[in-house]
């Protein structure tokens, strides 16, 4: 070969791998921008939170302890034991009225929950309507120069339709909501990982996946990345359902990808509604902490019957606020249809909090929000009041202790006593 042919093909395969490299290295300098824009997003989201974190996380009299942050990561979940508590078998039969409660923990603020409920199926998709209430992070208390939490500033509410196709198949998870009004992402799951990505975990360990890269700000960008099963057994995932504490069997996948944090996923272990139980992104850390599906069986009734009371979890207040939200409406029904059915009954309505704030501030704002549900009884299901009195513990009488999301959950809750 001559030596200018050699100079030719050297030169050649130099400029080739010039252009190998500049793909190369524009494709990772494209995941860094992105990867840069999101923390951006990401970190003002947290400079806002923690600026906030003086003005709203603790009451006046707040003591060690009394604090809204939340652990780093989920407590040591283990296999589903019958000695550790009732364990449900992972039906969570998908159907209409069927009722998913959503606490998020963000850092030093304090719980919010979200509510899904299914509108409706059919045989070509499933509607799911949505609403959030954001905390205010940046109110504070001027007439006073109190610290105590404020009532939330924003509230969203849409609806998202996802096919019954995607249900089986889809390989990406979704799990924003209201980035439309009507909203429908082909593709995409929204409350639960597909059928196929349950099935490729249980037997292959491992499916490709994708999802957004934080659960707070809609901007986030999708992340692609390699699912991959942690334990092989099932953990067992602790759920109000119906009111009742049980264990959910969960199969937990880790994402580890480039430029983004690891993400956690644990899907309810049922090929029909492989539910998103639990998830943590980064400081996002997300948890299904209640479950209530149809009944025909009048529970709250049923309880004041046979030990005169009844612990109410599906009456829903706005954050740091006595205002009840819409979805509370069937279980204040349920409560009004009881004593109209029970003409003798008369019923203490007592409020209870987690320890998010100080005592006092917990005890008025239980208080408040004991009142808040008599006032609803007596005004729009024209109970007598008489037969309602009410009273505010606060986070006096804790069912749980209040440093996991599902303790702080159980802990705020209404309770009825009959006399």
């Amino acid at each position: 070969m001559k030596k200018s042919t050699r100079n030719l093909l050297f030169l050649g395969l130099a400029f080739l791998a010039l252009v190998i490299a500049a793909a190369v290295g524009g494709t990772v300098y494209i995941g860094y921008l992105a990867k840069k824009k999101f923390d951006e997003i990401k970190h003002k989201v947290i400079e806002s939170v923690q600026t906030a974190t003086v003005k709203t996380s603790r009451g006046p009299d707040a003591k060690p302890g009394d604090t809204a942050s939340s652990p780093v990561s989920y407590p040591e979940w283990k296999p589903p034991l019958e000695s550790s508590g009732p364990v449900a078998k992972g039906k969570i039969s998908l159907q209409p009225g069927l009722t998913i409660v959503t606490a998020i923990a963000q850092p030093l603020v304090g719980d919010y929950e979200s509510i899904k409920r299914i509108e409706a199926i059919s045989d070509a998709d499933v509607r799911i309507a949505f609403s959030s209430d954001l905390p205010n992070l940046n109110a504070s208390d001027t007439a006073t120069g109190e610290v105590k939490p404020k009532p939330s500033s924003t509230r969203k509410g849409c609806a998202r339709t996802v096919t019954r196709q995607d249900m089986q198949s889809a390989h990406q998870y979704w799990q924003n909501f209201c980035v439309r009004e009507e909203e429908s992402y082909p593709g995409t799951t929204a409350i639960s990982a597909s059928a196929q990505v349950l099935a490729d975990l249980k037997s292959k360990g491992e499916t490709p996946f994708r999802y957004q890269s934080s659960a707070l700000v809609t901007e986030a960008p999708d992340v692609a990345c390699v699912l991959k099963r942690v334990e092989a057994t099932d953990l067992a995932i602790p759920v109000l359902v119906n009111d009742l504490r049980v264990q959910l069997p969960a199969v937990h996948g880790r994402c580890q990808p480039d430029f983004y944090d690891v993400a956690d996923f644990y899907f309810l272990d049922d090929p029909d509604n492989p539910l998103a139980l639990a998830w943590q992104l980064g400081e996002n850390k997300l948890q299904v902490i209640k479950i209530t599906l149809p009944s025909e069986a009048p529970q709250i009734e049923q309880s004041l019957s046979e030990t005169g009371r009844a612990e109410v979890y599906g009456i829903y207040f706005d954050f740091a606020s006595d205002t009840i939200r819409p979805e509370s409406e069937p279980v204040l029904k349920e409560i009004a249809d009881a004593l109209a059915k029970n003409a003798a009954w008369k019923l203490r309505v007592e409020g209870h909090t987690d320890n998010v704030g100080g005592q006092a501030y917990n005890t008025e704002l239980s208080n408040r929000r004991a009142a808040a549900v008599k006032r609803a009884l007596a005004e729009r299901y024209h109970v007598s009041a008489d037969r309602l009195t009410t009273a505010g513990f606060g986070a006096s009488r804790p069912k749980e202790p209040n440093d996991t999301l599902e303790g702080r959950a159980r802990n705020r809750r209404v309770e009825l006593v009959r006399f």
